[in-house]
């Protein structure tokens, strides 16, 4: 990835981060940047509510049932073919990029996913 799109991408998960009302360490941002995923296990309640708000309406897009905090692990799964519950997305100059919310072991995460021209 060049120089340019990797400061684009930061740019646009930084964007997205905020658009969700989350802040992030540079340490974070690094590793969304590179494709790994940030845990959510140490938030505060509050500051990650909207993002179950938000996989609730989404996931209210793909299926007629209402998904509850049991359901979770069901709508998401920790397998590479489906990510998570995409939350915000964005088109870079060699990917479609999105930010999803997912779980790994059990913990709610974000992370990126790059799926390339």
């Amino acid at each position: 990835m060049s120089r340019l799109s990797q400061t684009s991408d930061c740019y646009q998960i930084q964007k997205g981060i905020h658009l969700l009302g989350l802040s992030v360490s540079e340490l974070e941002l690094k590793e969304l940047l590179s494709g790994n995923s940030i845990s959510l296990a140490g938030r505060r309640l509050s500051e990650i509510g909207l993002l179950f708000i938000l996989a609730e309406a989404v996931s209210a897009l793909h299926s007629f049932k209402n998904v509850t905090f049991q359901d979770l692990s069901q709508v998401i799964t920790e397998d590479v073919s489906s990510p998570g519950i995409p939350i915000f997305c964005w088109n870079s100059e060699v990917a479609k990029c999105s930010l999803y919310l997912a779980l790994v072991n059990g913990q709610p995460t974000l992370k990126t996913y790059y799926q390339y021209f």
